[in-house]
Order: C-alpha cells, then structure tokens, then sequence
C-alpha cells in the first residue's frame, strides 16, 4: 500500500475546508437584499415579468428582491453588470432567449454567455403581437405586404434594442415578406410604444401592447398564441400569423434568470425551486396575462442544455440574413 503524501493530506484538507465554507455561506443564504438586473426600460414586458418574478421570489426566500433596469445596448449593459458581478447569489440578470444566445453575436460585448452566465430556470413565454399605430394604411398581413412591397425601407419596424426578440421578429418579417423594412431601434419596447401611440413609428412585435389594442389606440396585423394558433384568451376574432399564410412568425423567447458565472449550485437551486413554486401559483396565468404572457418553467439543466442550440440557431441566422454586426 502507498503510504498517503503528507502534501496530498493538506490540499484535501484545504479542499474539504473550502467546500465547508461554501456550504455554509449557502445556509446564511440570503442574508440581505437581492438584485436582479432587468436589462431593458421600465414599462415594457420583460420589465413587467421581471418585477413579477421579484415580487414572488421576495415572497419565497422570505428577503427583498430589487429591480434594477439596466437598458442599453440590446440587453448587453445589463447582462455584462450580472456577468461581472460578484457570483455570491446577490445578483441576477432577468434574461431571455434572445438576449442571452443573439446579443452578444451580434454586438461586441466584453462577456462570454457561455462562461460568464450560467442559467438558473425560465419562467414564462410571450404570446406575439404585431401592432400598428392606429392609422396605419394596414389592417392584415396581405396588406401590409402589398405596401411594403409598393414602398421598400419606407415602413418602418420598431424594436426593443438591436439583439432583441423584436428586432429579430422584424428582420424575419422582412424576409417572409421578401422586402425591405426600416428598423428602428430603442433601448427597450416602452420606448418604441410610445412613438407608436406618436404616429411616429409604424409598427413592432409588442406583446404589451394589448391594453391599446383593446383600448382603440392601436391596430393590431396579427397574433399568435399557444401551439400557433389564435390568442382566444383577449383576441379570438383576430387572425392568427398561421392562418395568413405565416406560420413561422414569432417573437417567443423565454424568460428567465441568469446568474454570474461560479455562483454556488446550491443558490442556484433555491432560486429555481422558488421561481418554479411562482410559476405554478394558480394565480400566476392571470396575472401575467395583461402582459401577453404566460408561465412555462423550465428547470436548470434542461435550459442549460438549451442555450447551446440556441447560440448555434442565432448564429445560423444571423449568416442567413447577413445581419450587420457592431
């Protein structure tokens, strides 16, 4: 038997030490107040989901959890804060499909998602709405085509910021449209929404926008709810994209959170299992509705596993559609 290296003795016993500390860090665990960074505007739907989620985990780890909006740079600013952030469990980036796995291929970004954000769960997807300023010479899909078509680069197509979901819905329009679109950058949905309710800009892929479809203050072109049908539950006599020859129309994404590189699995978990106890609250479908909505849990790994395909089907994408990148 090989007798046991006094070094070897050390380095476990610093091993065990500091796998000590860690567990017991995550038993204080949390101690103080939460940050959860929303990288876009307030006002928007990811904000609106994000406050959401900080209410309910508040509720469940039994400490504060604040928002703190970070727009800019299509989620970039804020997602590159969470990225070097301390990964001691006190900071959380509220990402999305889009900004997590498109962003950072299309715009130079000091962070690696792979390496520098390691996922915690999703928690919800969006129903798709295209909407109109409420003069917009179009009321359908075929309309709009025909116009766009008549006019290339004159219609214009906002977006939540250059990375998001809506610019890439926008750049997809643009394609199945096969003209040209004017897109329009904001640094998040609020903005371009109010330009919209301006006349200011033509269209964009709002799912909050809901409430000034109902209200008359917009137009609505199309819908898609679950399994790609009609949005029944608030629009069921507008045409789904499917049944106007556009099945392929969407700007879903999940929503859910990320955290710093190297924060301690066991966090981790506790946060996935609360943002799970959220999303099946009987009350949490409702009240994400308003905001077009709705909860789809996804657990760590299974989102771990996803992010990969993701970054590959953007990257796919992006050559597809020769996008610009900054």
């Amino acid at each position: 038997m090989r007798p046991f290296h006094p070094g070897a003795r050390v380095a476990l016993a610093v091993s065990l030490a500091v796998a000590s500390m860690a567990t017991a860090a995550a038993d204080k665990w949390p101690s103080h107040t939460i940050r959860l960074v929303v990288p876009y505007a307030a006002g928007g739907p990811s904000d609106a989901a994000g406050r959401f989620i900080a209410d309910g985990l508040s509720r469940e780890l039994g400490q504060s959890v604040v928002v703190d909006n970070k727009p800019g740079g299509g989620a970039s600013i804020g997602a590159a804060a969470v990225a070097h952030a301390q990964p001691d469990g006190y900071t959380f980036l509220l990402g999305h499909r889009a900004s997590v796995s498109f962003t950072p291929q299309v715009r130079k970004v000091d962070y690696d998602p792979r390496k520098d954000l390691t996922p915690v769960a999703a928690f919800s997807t969006n129903f798709t709405l295209l909407v109109a300023r409420k003069d917009f010479p179009a009321s359908n899909m075929a309309q709009l085509k025909a116009l766009a078509a008549a006019k290339p680069d004159s219609v214009t197509c906002g977006t939540a910021g250059q990375g998001s979901g809506s610019h890439i819905a926008c750049e997809l329009l643009a394609e199945m449209l096969g003209t040209k679109l004017l897109i329009v950058h904001y640094k998040g949905s609020s903005e371009a929404t109010t330009d919209i309710l301006g006349g200011r800009v033509d269209m964009m892929f709002d799912p909050s926008s809901l409430q000034y479809v109902k209200a008359g203050k917009m137009r609505i072109l199309g819908a898609r709810g679950k399994g790609n049908g009609r949005f029944t539950a608030e629009l069921p006599d507008v045409p789904s994209f499917a049944e106007q020859g556009y099945p392929d129309i969407s700007d879903a994404v999940w929503v859910g959170l990320m955290a710093p590189g190297g924060t301690d699995p066991a966090i981790i978990k506790r946060v996935a299992a609360a943002m799970e106890k959220v999303a099946n609250a009987p009350d949490t479908a409702a009240k994400l509705l308003p905001v077009s909505q709705y909860p789809a849990f996804v657990g760590t790994e299974e989102l771990r596993k996803e992010i990969p395909a993701d970054l590959d089907y953007y990257a796919k994408l992006i050559k597809k559609l020769n996008l610009r990148v900054d």
